[in-house]
């Protein structure tokens, strides 16, 4: 996809966020991840002629890019920060197939980190080994499986350019 930066909105984008960044607290951006903002709007415009809800989700990136500084001040407006974010995000991955980083390297690890404990009650219970010994034994082995099977499929989504933080295949045109 083509996109001519002169009339985007991502360039208002950039430009309201890079603004409000001036005005938060340096630990907040990334507490708060307001690089995501970006990187969410990078992958809306790829979707955004053919997806009525990228649609709408670009008038909300940019009222996100412009009230970010004011919604961060108060415990109701980080709420809604957060909300709206992740709403953006969500839509991203249910509907296209874009995921955060280290996604599946999380989920991977979680449930790996489950059935090793299941095991290890098991080995536990049929008194192969001690409880400390089990658990040590199969929540190491079930992290490491987890981890190693969620670093391939992040990387198989990296490679297809469906990856939050990185930028999409897309075309820059500096007309």
């Amino acid at each position: 996809m083509i996109v001519n930066l002169k009339d985007s909105w991502i360039v208002q984008l950039h430009n309201n966020v890079e603004k409000g960044k001036l005005k938060i607290n340096r630990r907040d951006i990334s507490f708060f991840n307001i690089d995501m903002i970006e990187q969410a709007a990078r992958h809306t415009v790829i979707y955004i002629k053919h997806c009525t809800q990228c649609q709408e989700n670009k008038q909300l990136l940019l009222n996100i890019s412009e009230n970010f500084p004011k919604m961060l001040n108060t415990i109701q407006g980080r709420k809604e920060f957060t909300n709206n974010l992740d709403h953006v995000i969500k839509h991203l991955r249910v509907a296209h197939g874009v995921y955060p980083r280290g996604y599946f390297t999380a989920i991977y690890t979680f449930i790996a980190l489950i059935i090793a404990a299941v095991f290890a009650w098991i080995v536990a219970k049929i008194n192969l080994l001690s409880m400390y010994a089990s658990m040590l034994i199969f929540l190491g082995i079930g992290m490491i499986i987890g981890w190693i099977i969620g670093q391939i499929k992040d990387s198989k989504i990296s490679k297809l350019g469906k990856r939050l933080d990185k930028n999409p295949k897309i075309e820059i045109n500096k007309i």
